[in-house]
């Protein structure tokens, strides 16, 4: 995983820093500002013209330095100020700038923006001569300009990743040390382009513990281990899959079409007998056990004979198109089985409801809310993924916050998994999810559901992008994805 740090640890961690060893932050700033001249002059060479947007804080003093730098490398650099400098650093190396001869009227568009308005502390919308200049770096990048931010582009908040009004919109965010949050989340995703991170020299002995991390492909891997030739199914684990109701046979199939096509050996749908024949139809690689119903959803008999089914199975995934009309006994059966349990959807809905099955929760369990059922679950707002997932996770199980990036918070701390595409945004895209960390928790029974939760969304956001390219954002649908997993999985193992 690749470790990430919030706005305010960044800021304690660089007290700590400087409080420990007598740095001084002025050299930590000419560190950063070598590191960002660097970052520039290897993508896009000294021979461009450079214009760096300075605000009044350190994020104005990076860039005040680093066009004294760009200057005496032989490049072009210019810089224009949103308001003088309040940080003494700042002031400083404006003082060195223009001592430097680095002019402070920009002559028409720039090869190069720098945005050093705003740093990660920002937490409303830049107003006044800010505001007037991110607008114009956005004209200016649609006119050609390349944009480069400044550890987080200005206008984006670092923990949450909500963008204010305005906000700009990088090519590449030049992140010192460690990538902030906000550049993987919510409108992060769209407005830091590429992030780079180059280290500013602070050892990692600083780092805070139960940061969040960034999840990466090596994380997938660990849950997909090499399998001997020597190998049936048996050994592959054995996933039951409660779910389905009148009119929503099609989520459990696809539920159990992701397990199987995640390497599942066995794969058992219970659900109510009306739907029994499309699920055989739909997904014939899998059993299915026909259930009591009632109203086309699973009635409160069902849960003596899932009683029964329970003994012998790895893992389960409950709540694929379960309806909010399913007996809640049926949760309780399966909160207290025993098994790894992924609960999503409706089983939500139902755990939300009856807070007797809210208290059931333990951590072999994975809720894997959308943001609506999370705030079902939470009973409050969510104003922050980072805080919402702990939230989640507070209610006793481990915890995945679906959004364009989801968030999983685990024994250690919270990871984010930023792979993905806008084309996953239809129904039955999460109910592919579901299958395929059902499969994977199935095959691991000794692992943490988090760290499954982790690989399953790697394989499921890279199926995505893979059924993008197939199909188009558009013309994509969860079934396309489930058709890349073959190919994603060969990638990953």
């Amino acid at each position: 995983m690749i470790p990430l740090i919030t706005p305010a640890d960044m800021r304690d961690m660089e007290r700590r820093y400087f409080g420990a060893t007598g740095t001084a932050s002025i050299a930590l700033m000419e560190v950063a500002a070598r590191a960002l001249c660097d970052a520039l002059l290897a993508r896009y060479g000294a021979d461009r013209t450079y214009c760096f947007a300075c605000g009044p804080g350190g994020n104005g003093g990076d860039g005040y330095a680093c066009a004294r730098m760009i200057r005496q490398a032989g490049g072009r650099a210019a810089v224009v100020s949103a308001a003088e400098p309040t940080s003494p650093d700042a002031a400083e190396n404006l003082r060195r700038a223009r001592e430097t001869g680095v002019p402070e009227a920009p002559d028409g568009r720039p090869d190069v923006w720098v945005d050093a308005l705003y740093g990660t502390g920002l937490s409303r919308a830049p107003a006044g001569p800010a505001a007037d200049l991110i607008r114009r770096i956005n004209a200016d990048r649609a006119r050609g300009s390349a944009v480069v931010a400044v550890d987080i582009p200005s206008g984006l908040n670092g923990l949450t990743g909500v963008a204010y009004d305005p906000c700009v919109v990088a090519d590449v965010t030049v992140a010192f040390q460690y990538a902030k949050p906000g550049c993987f989340l919510a409108d992060g995703l769209d407005a830091s382009g590429e992030v780079v991170t180059p280290d500013i020299g602070i050892p990692a002995s600083f780092y805070p513990a139960g940061s969040p991390a960034l999840a990466e492909d090596a994380d997938a891997r660990a849950a997909l281990p090499k399998r001997p030739r020597n190998f049936h199914k048996g050994m592959a684990g054995h996933l039951l899959i409660v779910a389905g109701s009148f009119g929503m046979a099609g989520a459990a199939a696809m539920c159990a079409q992701s397990a199987l096509r995640t390497g599942a050996g066995l794969t058992t749908v219970a659900c109510p007998a009306s739907v029994v024949p499309i699920l055989q139809t739909l997904a014939p690689c899998a059993m299915c056990v026909p259930l009591s119903e009632r109203d086309g959803a699973l009635a409160p008999e069902a849960a003596a004979v899932l009683r029964d089914l329970l003994p012998g199975k790895s893992a389960v995934v409950c709540g694929c198109g379960l309806s909010r009309r399913a007996a809640p006994e049926v949760i309780d059966v399966l909160l207290n089985g025993g098994a790894p349990t992924l609960f999503d959807a409706d089983a939500l809905n139902l755990i939300a409801e009856h807070p007797n099955l809210k208290a059931s929760l333990r951590p072999r369990h994975l809720l894997t809310p959308h943001p609506g059922e999370a705030r079902r679950l939470l009973n409050h707002p969510l104003t922050d993924p980072l805080a919402d997932a702990r939230a989640l996770a507070g209610l006793g199980a481990r915890a995945l916050l679906k959004g364009a990036a989801t968030v999983i918070m685990a024994e250690d701390g919270p990871v984010i998994s930023a792979k993905g595409t806008s084309g996953m945004a239809k129904g039955g895209s999460g109910d592919c999810l579901s299958g395929i960390i059902g499969a994977l928790m199935a095959q691991n029974p000794s692992l943490d559901p988090a760290e499954c939760a982790v690989a399953g969304c790697l394989l499921h956001g890279a199926a995505g992008e893979l059924a993008r390219a197939r199909r188009g954002v558009r013309g994509m649908t969860p079934a396309d994805l489930i058709d890349a997993l073959p190919e994603v999985l060969r990638r990953y193992e």
